[in-house]
């Protein structure tokens, strides 16, 4: 496996949307390419230290993997990666360095975590600003998502949430500490964790709301992912097996649970005429 380490430095100018726009655009191009195994990317944790550093301080890191270096060589030459880039030079003010190399950190077992990406959806009977407000309220998950035991805000303003949630997984109760960053202009919600659960080595996605005229949308949560051993699972090839099966039946469970408060709700206040 051959990692493709990306270094990022935006301007201050660039603007949170439109750095948030280059990544989806760059995470759909490696994921769509069919050549890519796994995609990341997230900001640069700053440290005082580094306002005083001589060298390229990043801004954001992104990374994904390939099979081997033929298949990596094969996606940079793709005609859609030299469009991309063409596009963004002339949108955005930003540096990049990059680096080729194959992976680094092994885990317990000797392998890898590797990231995976899925994407689930359903169309809901209901306008996008219904289902956006549905999303966007994270102290109602308590009562919207039977697994969960508590939802904390700790943070919160206009552009972003961070909360503590207390969740029922497997008849096991785990916490974790995750950040939204909200865009109500495109009804997104782009969510991480900063302190993960067991068996979780990163966690990610979008939660989507994508209007299908004024009364239909269509939902669609992705994830972004990678797993770990733990004392209970050691075996990375386990751990890993075991959070994909979670992450697809807790998809379909939410986006049913988010599809009938939607509609609920649509018909409560009635949709636009």
């Amino acid at each position: 496996m051959i990692v493709h380490t990306l270094i990022y430095r935006f301007s201050p100018e660039a603007g949170e949307e439109k750095v948030r726009a280059f990544f989806d655009g760059l995470r759909d191009i490696t994921i769509g390419s069919g050549l890519v195994s796994g995609f990341g990317w997230g900001p640069h944790l700053l440290f005082p230290v580094d306002e005083r550093s001589r060298g390229m301080t990043a801004t954001h890191i992104a990374q994904f993997s390939c099979a081997d270096v033929a298949t990596l060589r094969k996606f940079s030459e793709t005609p859609a990666v030299h469009e991309f880039i063409g596009k963004w030079r002339g949108e955005l003010d930003y540096e990049c360095a990059y680096a080729n190399h194959e992976e680094l950190l092994p885990s317990g077992g000797g392998r890898v975590n590797a990231m995976f990406h899925t994407e689930h959806t359903v169309t809901v009977e209901a306008p996008a600003d219904v289902v956006y407000a549905v999303l966007e309220d994270i102290e109602g998950y308590a009562d919207l998502f039977p697994p969960t035991e508590s939802s904390t805000m700790l943070e919160q303003t206009d552009a972003y949430q961070i909360a503590r949630l207390v969740v029922d997984v497997s008849g096991q109760i785990q916490s974790w500490v995750t950040r939204r960053d909200l865009y109500p202009e495109r009804r997104t919600i782009a969510y991480r964790q900063l302190e993960n659960a067991a068996m979780i080595e990163f966690m990610g996605g979008e939660w989507r709301a994508l209007p299908l005229g004024d009364r239909r949308t269509q939902l669609v949560i992705t994830h972004d992912f990678a797993a770990r051993p733990t004392e209970a699972v050691p075996s990375q090839e386990q751990a890993t097996e075991l959070l994909r099966a979670a992450v697809d039946r807790n998809s379909h469970a939410d986006l049913d649970a988010v599809r009938a408060e939607s509609e609920k709700r649509a018909k409560t206040v009635g949709s636009p005429a």
